[in-house]
C-alpha cells in the first residue's frame, strides 16, 4: 500500500481525533440530562471525592469483573510464586496441574462452597470420557450441545438458586465462566483425541489432572482471555527464566492496564454511556454529534474494558511462561471486519480459525469458505447467548466479513488491477480504496451498536443511517473516510516495524 505526504496523513489524523473529541464533548452534554434527577437512582453513585462529580455504575460487567479482579490477585501472586517454585525444582508437570487446581479449588471453596468446586468439575470429567471415546463428530455434538444446554433458563435457575443459592452477581460471573471454559474444554478435548494412548488408570488420571489444570486455570478461568490447549501445555515443559528485563516489562505492563482502569472509571464520572443505553427514547433524541459520538463511546468504552480485563488477566499468565494473547487494539485505529475480529479478541480469533473455520475450510469443495464463514458466526452467536441483539450482530458481522471478502477477490483479478492501474495513481487508489471502505466501517460500527445496546439502540442507529440528513451522511462518510486513511498508515507503519524487527533478528 502506497504511504501518502506528511501533511495530508496529518489532515486526516487532527480531523479523525477532533471528530471524536468534539462529539465526546456533545455526549458529556447528554449525560447531564440524566445525572441531574432524570435517571435511574441505581444508574450512578458517589464518585470520586476530589472530582464532585456522580460516577455511572449501570454497567454490571464492569462492576462485576474489576472487584473479582482484586479479590483474585492474592491468590493469583500465591499461584505463581509456588508454581514457579515447581518449576525450578523440575517436579514432575502433573504436580504443577495439581497445583494449579488446589488454588482455583480452594478459592472457590470459599466463595461458593463445595457445590462450587463440584460444578467446575463436572465439564473436565466430560472431556476426559469424550476423548476416551476417540469420536471427533461426537466431541463437537456434545459440545455444540452442551451450549445450548448451558442457556436453558429452567435448569440454570435450579442450578443457581436451589443448588448454588448465589446472588445475582455470581449468577453473572459464574455463567460467563462455564462458557470459557466450554471453549478450553472444546480445545484439549480435539487436540487430545489424536493422540490418545492412555492404557491404564494412572496415565488417564494424568490427563484429566492437566485437562483440569487447564480448563480452571485461575487467571484467567472467570474472564478471560482463551489460549489454546497447546500453549498451555508449553508451559508445563519449563519456566522462563527471570531477569531484570523480564520483571521490568511484565510490572511496566501491569501498571499500564491499572492505569487504563484508572482512566476508565474517571472517564465514567463524565461520559454516562452505560446509562444513556437504558434511555433508547432519550438517544433517539440526540443531535447528530452526540448521537454518533455516543456510538462511539459505546465501542470504545468497550475495548477500555477488555483491554483492562483481558490485559491484567493476560499479565498474570504471561507471568506464568503461558503465551497468552496480547489484548484488543483500539477501536479507533481499526477500520476492517476481518482485521476488528483479529486483533479485538485475539484468543477467541485463534480458537475460530482452528476448531471452527479451519476444518471446513480444508475440504476442497465451492464455497468452502463461505460455509466456513457460516458455520463460524453461527458458533459465535451460540457462544454469545440466543437473544435477537446477539443474532443481529453476528448476522451483520458475517455479511460484512463476506462483503469484504468478496471485495478482496474482486482486487486480486487482473481486469480490476488493469482499470485500477490505468487511471489512478497508487495514491489515488489508496484513497479510492479508503472511500468505498467507509460505508463498510458505518455497518461495522452499526453491527456492534446491536451488541453493545442491544436492539433498542441498535434500531436507532440503523434508522438514522438510511435517515439523516445529505450532511450528516457526508459529514459522517468524511469522519469515517478519515478513519479508513489512519487506520491503513498505521497497519503499513505496523508492517514496516514487523520487517525491520525480523531483519534485526
Amino acid at each position: 500500500m502506497t504511504r501518502l505526504s506528511k501533511n495530508e496523513l496529518r489532515f486526516y489524523f487532527i480531523a479523525w481525533t477532533c471528530g471524536i473529541l468534539y462529539s465526546l464533548y456533545h455526549v458529556y452534554l447528554a449525560g447531564r440530562y440524566i445525572s441531574t434527577g432524570h435517571g435511574s437512582y441505581y444508574d450512578f453513585a458517589v464518585g470520586w471525592s476530589w472530582i464532585k462529580r456522580r460516577q455511572d455504575i449501570s454497567d454490571g460487567e464492569w462492576w462485576s469483573f474489576i472487584p473479582l479482579i482484586k479479590k483474585l490477585v492474592p491468590w493469583i501472586a500465591v499461584q505463581l510464586l509456588i508454581s514457579h517454585f515447581i518449576k525450578y525444582k523440575k517436579f514432575n508437570s502433573t504436580v504443577l496441574c495439581g497445583w494449579y487446581i488446589t488454588v482455583t479449588a480452594t478459592f472457590l471453596w470459599t466463595q461458593l462452597g463445595f457445590s462450587g468446586v463440584l460444578l467446575f468439575l463436572i465439564q473436565p470429567s466430560v472431556v476426559c470420557l469424550l476423548i476416551a471415546i476417540r469420536n471427533l463428530p461426537l466431541i463437537y455434538f456434545v459440545k455444540l450441545g452442551t451450549l445450548y444446554l448451558y442457556q436453558y433458563d429452567p435448569l440454570m435457575n435450579l442450578v443457581w438458586n436451589d443448588w448454588l443459592q448465589v446472588d445475582q452477581e455470581w449468577q453473572y460471573l459464574l455463567t460467563v465462566t462455564i462458557f470459557w471454559i466450554q471453549l478450553r474444554s472444546i480445545s484439549c478435548s480435539v487436540d487430545n483425541v489424536s493422540r490418545y494412548q492412555h492404557k491404564n488408570l494412572s496415565s488417564f488420571f494424568k490427563n484429566f489432572i492437566e485437562i483440569t489444570a487447564y480448563c480452571l486455570y485461575l487467571p484467567t478461568m472467570f474472564t478471560g482471555p482463551f489460549f489454546l490447549y497447546s500453549d498451555f501445555r508449553k508451559s508445563l515443559s519449563g519456566s522462563e527464566k527471570w531477569t531484570v528485563h523480564r520483571l521490568g516489562v511484565t510490572v511496566f505492563n501491569l501498571l499500564r492496564y491499572t492505569f487504563w482502569l484508572l482512566v476508565t472509571e474517571l472517564m465514567m464520572h463524565f461520559l454516562y454511556t452505560s446509562a444513556l443505553k437504558s434511555y433508547p427514547e432519550r438517544v433517539g433524541a440526540l443531535n447528530a454529534w452526540a448521537f454518533y459520538g455516543f456510538g462511539y463511546s459505546m465501542g470504545q468504552y468497550f475495548c477500555n474494558k477488555y483491554i483492562v480485563v483481558y490485559g491484567l488477566a493476560g499479565e498474570f499468565s504471561r507471568a506464568d511462561d503461558i503465551d497468552a494473547p496480547p489484548p484488543p487494539k483500539c477501536i479507533g485505529r481499526v477500520h476492517l471486519y476481518s482485521e476488528m475480529w483479529k486483533h479485538f479478541d485475539r484468543g477467541l480469533y485463534q480458537f475460530l480459525v482452528k476448531y471452527i473455520y479451519g476444518p471446513i475450510a480444508q475440504y476442497n469443495f465451492p464455497l468452502k469458505k463461505f460455509f466456513a464463514s457460516f458455520l463460524t458466526f453461527s458458533f459465535i452467536y451460540v457462544w454469545h447467548g440466543l437473544a435477537q441483539y446477539v443474532f443481529i450482530w453476528s448476522l451483520l458481522n458475517f455479511i460484512g466479513i463476506t462483503i469484504e471478502s468478496i471485495a478482496r477477490y474482486i482486487g486480486t483479478s487482473s481486469v480490476y488491477n488493469y482499470y485500477l492501474n490505468k487511471y489512478l495513481s497508487p495514491k489515488n487508489a489508496r484513497r479510492f480504496h479508503c472511500l468505498i471502505a467507509s460505508p463498510l466501517l458505518s455497518m461495522s460500527a452499526i453491527s456492534n451498536f446491536y451488541f453493545f445496546g442491544g436492539m433498542a439502540i441498535g434500531n436507532l442507529f440503523t434508522f438514522r443511517f438510511f435517515q439523516d440528513s445529505w450532511i450528516t451522511i457526508c459529514t459522517r462518510i468524511f469522519f469515517s473516510y478519515c478513519c479508513c486513511q489512519v487506520s491503513t498508515e498505521l497497519k503499513i507503519l505496523e508492517t514496516i516495524k514487523s520487517k525491520n524487527k525480523l531483519i534485526t533478528n
